[in-house]
């Protein structure tokens, strides 16, 4: 305490003293009060970004998904262009030709489900 406070304090009397210390509770509960709202704000900024940031995370993941089931569309339609053209171009191969769309149109279908059921469980 510098000798210019001290000797203010010497001279102030008890009353003095205590208004002087009421005044400064109340400034430093004014200065909590603010303290405390500006957390408060500021925990609900922080919120804000982890929402938003999670929003974008959805959308670049439905992107994403959209993208990939969009390709694995065009793959199936496309196999089961080829397997038609193969079957009509050889009638007499029916048979072989009937194993070979199932099995690529099968694995194509398993292709296209296991897409959707990973961009589900990523939007999850």
């Amino acid at each position: 305490m510098t000798l210019h406070l001290a000797g203010m304090l010497n001279r102030m009397t008890t009353e003095d003293r205590m208004t002087a210390l009421e005044h400064q509770i109340n400034e430093l509960q004014t200065r909590q009060a603010d303290l405390r709202r500006q957390l408060a704000q500021a925990q609900l900024d922080q919120w804000r970004g982890r929402i938003e940031d999670m929003e974008l995370q959805i959308h670049l993941a439905a992107m994403e998904a959209s993208d990939k089931l969009t390709t694995l569309r065009g793959q199936l339609r496309d196999k089961w262009t080829d397997a038609r053209r193969r079957y009509e171009e050889s009638v007499a191969t029916a048979s072989g030709v009937a194993d070979t769309v199932r099995t690529g149109l099968e694995k194509a279908f398993e292709d296209l489900r296991a897409a959707v059921l990973e961009s589900k469980a990523k939007l999850s």
